[in-house]
């Protein structure tokens, strides 16, 4: 299993805390907590089994898988 994230960063400076909640982690550092429309994945990037990215969505897939 993979190691969980810690949050914040553990590179953070006290005096950095009050900055890193009111806006956030950076881009690097953002995870995604509900990937929807059958995306997955830490950001999001990828799909879930039996879809396929097209033009940016995770699209299902019209072959049935075994057949």
């Amino acid at each position: 299993l993979p190691l969980p994230h810690t949050f914040p960063p553990p590179l953070l400076l006290p005096p950095q805390i009050p900055t890193w909640v009111s806006e956030g982690p950076s881009e690097e550092a953002a995870v995604c907590v509900n990937c929807q429309n059958n995306s997955v994945g830490e950001r999001c990037d990828g799909c879930r089994p039996g879809f396929f990215l097209l033009d940016g969505a995770c699209t299902r897939s019209a072959v049935g898988w075994g057949g």
